[in-house]
């Protein structure tokens, strides 16, 4: 969640920068609305993302794209946003708006303000997000790679490198649960067909879940996600997860077992 925060709050920068000195000329500090130089900040940022995409790409084979689906909600939130402030604003405008002066009520500002907002909600949720989910993902990897690294003697290595709630820090996380992202990989030689049950504990050493993870090829020294009912393979890779708590996973148990495939 760090970093997709992180992200969020970078790609903000040029949208703040307009913004505040929107509120200068406001105030009468400015002439002006500084746009030029913001503009340029924010193709920076997208030609910098897409050189990270191709990065991770090469390095994870992390695909590109968002999914379908993915892509679809992107778009159709911008658009019901700009939709339900423009709607509004023509509300505004055919009922009471000629009682209203230019200062307190301008049709026109009110639809490129709605434009902008929908703007930025469409670069917050098509390129800031996923960049930060991708390099979140990638760090669970290369955490999991190292703690399976030093299991090489074992035939099935498993490794709990996150659970975290999708949330900011608030009251409003009270009722998100925890997303689970365990590892595995196969230190063997040999392709092996793998199945595990966890039993998730609690810091008060309380079970919270046991669950069966689906039956997974690893080819030799292959490193995945493991996969359960709740991982949700239509998703794109960095927003899976393994299974879902209600609290954060403290410890764990597992019991495994593995096999040539048939």
């Amino acid at each position: 969640m760090l970093f997709v925060m992180v992200t969020i709050l970078i790609f903000s920068i040029p949208f703040i920068w307009v913004v505040w000195t929107l509120m200068d000329v406001k105030s009468g500090k400015r002439k002006k609305i500084v746009w030029k130089s913001p503009v340029i900040l924010l193709i920076i940022l997208v030609f910098g993302s897409i050189f990270i995409h191709i990065y991770l790409f090469k390095m994870y084979g992390f695909p590109i794209f968002l999914t379908k689906l993915e892509t679809i909600i992107g778009l159709a939130i911008p658009g019901l946003v700009a939709g339900i402030m423009l709607i509004i604003n023509l509300f505004i405008t055919l009922t009471m708006g000629k009682q209203l002066s230019k200062s307190f009520h301008d049709p026109k500002k009110v639809n490129i303000l709605a434009s902008c907002f929908a703007f930025y909600l469409l670069i917050i949720l098509l390129i800031a997000t996923p960049i930060g989910k991708k390099v979140a993902f990638a760090e669970s990897i290369n955490q999991a790679m190292t703690t399976t690294q030093n299991a090489d003697t074992e035939g099935i290595s498993i490794a709990l490198v996150g659970s975290e709630r999708e949330c900011l820090r608030s009251t409003s996380c009270r009722n998100t649960p925890y997303s689970n992202q365990y590892f595995i990989k196969n230190n063997l030689d040999k392709t092996q067909e793998v199945q595990v049950k966890i039993r998730a504990l609690n810091s008060k050493n309380e079970e919270m879940k046991v669950i069966d993870t689906k039956i997974m090829t690893l080819k030799p020294n292959e490193l995945r996600l493991l996969e359960t009912e709740e991982t949700i393979e239509d998703s794109s890779v960095w927003n899976q997860y393994s299974f879902q708590t209600d609290d954060r996973i403290a410890t764990y148990q597992h019991m495994l077992r593995f096999r040539n495939p048939e």
